[in-house]
């Protein structure tokens, strides 16, 4: 059972690394449609940006490209290992209360950072 699931793992990682790669090599990356039919820039706009500027050691310009996430990277890190750990080994996913409370805090700063970042694009141009 573990074979299984620790092969639909690699498989994603792999994915994620084969359109990190065509990302990097090419700069051709996957259009925002929100942005596209709406003119606003989306909570997740620059998230490639960010990952880019990481694995070439630009943590300011890293930060630059998506505050939010770049702040809160170690803690969805920190999740998204736990659910992979609780996935391979067959148990349910839960999350502890500061868990909870950080996903939360997390959907909240991003709204915020969502209607901050566009209503400041919308004021100077």
């Amino acid at each position: 059972m573990i074979y299984k699931r620790g092969l639909k793992v690699l498989a994603v990682f792999a994915l994620s690394a084969g359109y990190y790669l065509f990302l990097r090599y090419t700069g051709v990356g996957i259009p925002c449609l929100f942005r596209y039919f709406f003119h606003m820039e989306c909570p997740g706009c620059g998230v490639s940006r960010m990952i880019l500027a990481i694995s070439r050691g630009e943590f300011r310009e890293a930060f630059l490209s998506h505050p939010v996430l770049f702040c809160w990277s170690p803690f969805l890190l920190w999740i998204i290992v736990k659910n992979i750990a609780a996935y391979l080994y067959g148990k349910p996913v839960s999350l502890h209360k500061w868990e909870q409370a950080g996903m939360i805090l997390l959907l909240i700063s991003l709204a915020g950072f969502f209607v901050w970042r566009n209503h400041l694009l919308y004021f100077l141009g």
